[in-house]
């Protein structure tokens, strides 16, 4: 009776190691988007905004893409007089009720040694890992990083 008692605990205990991780119902996305980068480069940024809707804030642990195998989140800072980029540690922090607006020239998310060229238009998927609010897994739009030309200007 012991034997299979251990047998159990371990089965049950092997079982909650693969178990499927539980989406956020408490968190949303929207507005999403990651930037084309130059030709040569292979780092780029990504915005958008998380709202908790949740009664309980919600602390976003990483981030992850097929693009990269290395996302951060950074904030940008002034400094002696200067505008510096860090990496945010610690996790970020999406009080209950309210939205967290990754945006440039803010915070923002770092995708480092993407490898192949990315397509305005074309969305991929981006996973946000959390303490106790799931995981949000959401698509995020490409988008270029120059600005499209003013229509109907003529000199």
């Amino acid at each position: 009776m012991k034997k299979i008692i251990t047998l159990l605990l371990i089965l049950v205990a092997q079982a909650s190691l693969v178990a499927p991780l539980a989406q956020s119902s408490s968190l949303q996305a929207s507005d999403a988007y990651i930037r084309t980068m130059p030709p040569g480069l292979t780092t780029t940024a990504g915005f958008l905004s998380i709202t908790n809707s949740g009664s309980t804030p919600c602390l976003l642990l990483s981030a992850e893409s097929q693009l990269s195998d290395r996302l951060e989140f950074h904030e940008h800072l002034h400094s002696d007089g200067m505008m510096r980029m860090r990496p945010v540690t610690g996790g970020i922090n999406v009080p209950a009720g309210e939205t967290v607006v990754f945006k440039p020239g803010g915070l923002h998310i770092m995708l480092f040694n993407i490898q192949q060229p990315l397509i305005a238009g074309e969305s991929t998927r981006l996973q946000f890992n959390t303490d106790q609010c799931g995981i949000l897994d959401i698509s995020a739009e490409i988008r270029s990083l120059v600005a499209k030309p003013m229509g109907g200007m003529h000199h």
